[in-house]
């Protein structure tokens, strides 16, 4: 009876010891709440009522209205309306501040990864921008195509890899495997007894 309890006690503490030692490996850092293109907050710093405008993380090109706001010192929102009436919401997010790994973190999690803003008119510093589809209505025009939004860089992060998915945490998959050998055990020692 002795052996059993000290085999119980000994996997009882690997799993205590499992669980506190193994660092949680996502994001402390939350992103910024940005507002709507459907209600749009902050100054705007680059308004092209036509034009080609290209969207970070996206090879194709668009034609539309294109207005891009400074909503504080670490975030701004661009507005793309397109011809067809497809309105494509970039948030930019000044990713300075942020460690390499919160960075590859936030990769996995969508952002596309930009090294220098000013390739896309912002201030020259590290970004991150997310796309998400909005409602707008088409505006015409975009015949005349003398400006750009984007000085022909759309294709800043097409090659980079975005990284695993956040599936979950290591501590569910030891937890798994331990109540996985309980089993085996408990099952042997069942076994045992009967014969």
């Amino acid at each position: 009876m002795r052996n059993k309890s000290i085999f119980f006690s000994t996997i009882f503490s690997l799993f205590i010891f499992l669980n506190l030692s193994v660092p949680l490996s996502f994001a402390t850092t939350t992103p910024p709440e940005f507002p709507s293109c459907a209600n749009p907050q902050g100054s705007i710093i680059a308004n092209y009522s036509s034009g080609t405008h290209g969207v970070p993380g996206v090879v194709t090109t668009y034609q539309g209205v294109d207005t891009v706001y400074s909503v504080s010192e670490n975030i701004v929102l661009q507005c793309l309306c397109t011809v067809d009436g497809e309105g494509i919401q970039t948030n930019w997010w000044k990713a300075s501040s942020l460690t390499e790994e919160e960075i590859e973190s936030f990769k996995s999690q969508g952002w596309n990864f930009i090294p220098d803003g000013s390739a896309w008119g912002l201030d020259p510093a590290y970004y991150l921008a997310k796309n998400v589809n909005y409602t707008c209505r088409s505006t015409g025009g975009g015949e005349s195509s003398s400006s750009s939004s984007s000085s022909g860089v759309t294709t800043t992060s097409i090659g980079d890899v975005l990284g695993l998915a956040a599936t979950g945490n290591i501590k569910i998959i030891y937890g798994l495997i331990f109540a996985g050998f309980l089993s085996l055990v408990f099952g042997y020692l069942l076994k045992e007894k009967r014969v």
